[in-house]
């Protein structure tokens, strides 16, 4: 038998003009793929406003051209596992399963959100979705509201395996923070997520507030992109005389963030949902000891708290509760059984034996 044709399939239009504009975009979701079993032969099929091809790569127009080409590529693809990226394209992805019959075995893969809440979107998705062989997510939980919906018929088809990871990798603390002329000695906690209310920047604010207070001395540094909740949190940060102990940076390069969670000790998430979280994975790579909310996903991704700390989201109290508890740990072997968790659960290389298992059970 020869190699199993896998195909990692986004109907979703970006308009993105390049190949490379592409790799670029979505680093934190294909690096699994150099680490697919040899007996799989992987292509990645996206959607935007040019075409090209290039190694496995190709990129497509929604226009007759190349749809056509499109078709004719699947076509030649026999032994075909698809993953699907997203439940929001039903309409698409019944025409892709139309097209191609049984001669595809498709895997559609959870990108956060719920089933629609719109009756005939909803009865739409149920129809598709619910003829697919598998379905990913990063917790068994967060598919709950899919098989109550009839949109998976089996939970016996639902598989966790991240949507993302990072190849951030764990460095020298004192490197990094002589770098950034940070103090060899503080406490740092990092902060990487939107000031919205989802990811809900208030809880953590309050928190740190109360352990401040009790003579507790740290630093607190705070990425983000969106400013929803800018002017509350800095309103915040001055009534309670945070200035000296909450740094609000702003947006950075990514890549600028490697060094700035090798160079802190701990990570805070305050959100309410997640599909996975890029930045809890890129934080647990570099070996920051999270104290994230209770939600699913994180619960996965803490292996169901074998390191770190949860907290009741929303709970600012419960959260400041958790921060005590960081004085009894011993930083440097915390730090490098974080690191070493993020490698065996929900690293590239982890993700790719997941699905190289998956794509393999589904051709047997």
């Amino acid at each position: 038998m020869g190699k199993i044709n896998f195909i990692d399939l986004s109907v979703y239009d970006r308009n993105i003009k390049s190949i490379s504009n592409e790799k670029r975009l979505t680093r934190h979701s294909l690096g699994y793929l150099d680490f697919l079993s040899n007996e799989i032969r992987a292509s990645i099929v996206r959607f935007g406003g040019s075409f090209q091809e290039a190694d496995n790569y190709k990129l497509y127009r929604y226009n007759i051209i190349d749809l056509m080409k499109f078709y004719r590529f699947f076509k030649s693809s026999q032994n075909s596992v698809v993953l699907f990226h997203s439940f929001s394209f039903p309409i698409r992805y019944l025409i892709c399963k139309y097209l191609f019959r049984d001669k595809v075995k498709w895997i559609i893969q959870h990108h956060a959100g719920e089933p629609s809440k719109n009756r005939f979107k909803s009865f739409i998705q149920k129809i598709a979705y619910s003829k697919a062989d598998a379905y990913l997510f990063v917790s068994k939980e967060q598919a709950s509201s899919y098989i109550k919906k009839g949109l998976i018929k089996k939970k016996e088809q639902v598989y966790e395996i991240m949507e993302c990871s990072t190849p951030f990798v764990l460095k020298n603390k004192l490197i990094c923070r002589n770098k950034l002329e940070l103090g060899a000695n503080s406490k740092i906690f990092i902060w990487v997520g939107g000031l919205d209310k989802n990811k809900d920047p208030m809880t953590m604010l309050k928190a740190i507030k109360q352990h401040e207070n009790k003579g507790n001395i740290f630093l607190v540094f705070m990425f983000f992109n969106r400013e929803n909740l800018l002017d509350e949190v800095q309103h915040f940060i001055v009534e309670n005389n945070l200035e000296e102990t909450v740094f609000l940076k702003g947006k950075i390069d990514n890549s600028e963030l490697e060094d700035w969670y090798n160079a802190s000790d701990f990570y805070i998430s305050c959100s309410f949902t997640e599909g996975s979280g890029i930045a809890m994975a890129e934080a647990t790579a570099c070996g920051c000891i999270p104290i994230v909310s209770n939600i699913p996903s994180f619960e996965i991704m803490t292996d169901n708290g074998n390191i770190g700390y949860h907290f009741e989201k929303g709970d600012y109290i419960d959260l400041a509760n958790k921060l005590i508890l960081l004085d009894s740990l011993e930083l440097d072997s915390e730090r490098i059984r974080v690191s070493n968790m993020f490698r065996e659960k929900t690293s590239f290389e982890a993700i790719g034996l997941k699905m190289s298992h998956l794509i393999k059970k589904l051709k047997d």
